[in-house]
């Protein structure tokens, strides 16, 4: 997890941490959750957040967010190559780049980026996952098979989801791993947080959901509202 120059990598939080970070300079909030096993996936995530923590500050627009994301791309799998215990590590990520020119969002993998409009999410990130067909009591089928990530063994080149949100400030957005939105519908997300009473109560509840849900997986949750 990556907030501003902060990081948060390899860790066990079952409290949220509130930040409040002046945008006078550009600045990422965003999660990544890592993939090739246990090890491998942390190392793949962890330089994926430092490296945006340390480069976010010099980004303006969803281009150059794209080209930090295939230089990171490039790294995890340079570094894989190099060790062959690693092959295969990568990392999904989602986030937002917020700057004085505006709120950009960006994700490769299955990680998620959602606005929040009143009590709703609107889902700005694009699933790097086939689409299934809900279960037969409307609950999302998931899959642990995604097409691209950060590094990873996809093979293919890895095109990053960017866009500029064009909504006005003050805006707000709930960014996860997939160890809360495979377990916790998106109607049930809303309502949790439309309950708590504060963001830091939002989150902590979401969490729980997600492991009163089976939850295994990481749970990676970021709330964060520009004002």
């Amino acid at each position: 997890m990556v907030m501003g120059a902060l990081t948060v990598a390899s860790a066990n939080m079952t409290s949220p941490v509130r930040c409040v970070l002046p945008v006078s300079e550009p600045v990422i909030l965003a999660v990544a959750d890592g993939i090739g096993g246990q090890a491998a996936g942390e190392i793949a995530s962890e330089h994926a957040v430092h490296r945006m923590a340390e480069m976010g500050p010099r980004l303006n627009n969803t281009e150059e967010v794209a080209q930090l994301l295939t230089h990171i791309d490039e790294e995890i799998k340079d570094h894989a190559s190099q060790h062959p215990e690693f092959s295969g590590m990568g990392t999904t990520v989602a986030g937002v780049l917020l700057n004085s020119d505006g709120n950009f969002w960006f994700n490769v993998g299955d990680s998620r980026t959602y606005r929040l409009e009143g009590r709703h999410l609107r889902q700005l990130s694009e699933d790097d996952s086939p689409a299934l067909p809900p279960s037969e009591d409307g609950r999302p089928v998931t899959t642990n098979f995604i097409t691209q990530s950060l590094g990873g063994s996809s093979g293919g080149s890895m095109v990053p989801h960017v866009g500029r949100d064009e909504a006005a400030d003050p805006s707000a957005w709930l960014m996860c791993s997939d160890g809360l939105s495979d377990l916790v519908l998106p109607e049930e997300m809303e309502r949790i947080i439309a309950e708590a009473g504060s963001d830091e109560a939002a989150v902590h509840a979401l969490w729980q959901a997600a492991m009163g849900a089976g939850g295994k997986d990481n749970i990676s949750i970021l709330l964060a509202r520009r004002r």
